[in-house]
């Protein structure tokens, strides 16, 4: 009888050992998460460690001019609206009318001569992104 009850104290015992072990709640390792804000100006990531990584929003241009149309010579002032990109950045127009072009973001133009022209406007910023557009100028 003896060998019967140290036979079923052993099976107790690794019994309740492996029920003590790997048991209860189950808990897992933190994880890490990610918020990301988006402005106009940039975009920021953070993660759970709480560093901001920041990765600039895309560069966006667009061309504006006033006036649009009138007679010869018309003085147009042009405008280049830009959002997002890494500074600084670097503005070309051409003004369609055979000159030299500006290197300005805000430059003035004469056209001299009556006709139809597209001015351009590239827009490139010190991380190598760029964006282009134009508007049409009318000169009678």
């Amino acid at each position: 009888m003896t060998r019967a009850v140290a036979c079923s104290a052993t099976v107790a015992l690794a019994l309740l050992v492996l029920a003590g072990c790997g048991g209860g709640t189950k808990t897992e390792a933190p994880q890490a998460t990610t918020t990301t804000v988006a402005s106009s100006a940039a975009t920021t990531t953070t993660a759970a460690s709480g560093k901001a990584d920041e990765e600039p929003a895309p560069l966006l241009a667009w061309a504006d001019g006033t006036p649009e149309d009138g007679a010869a010579p018309l003085t147009v002032e042009f405008k280049a609206d830009v959002e997002g990109g890494t500074p600084p950045l670097k503005y070309t127009w051409t003004f369609g009318d055979g000159t030299p072009d500006a290197s300005e973001a805000n430059p003035k133009h004469v056209y001299q001569k009556a006709g139809k022209y597209r001015a351009d406007l590239s827009v490139t910023d010190s991380g190598g992104d760029s964006d282009t557009d134009y508007i049409e100028i009318e000169v009678h």
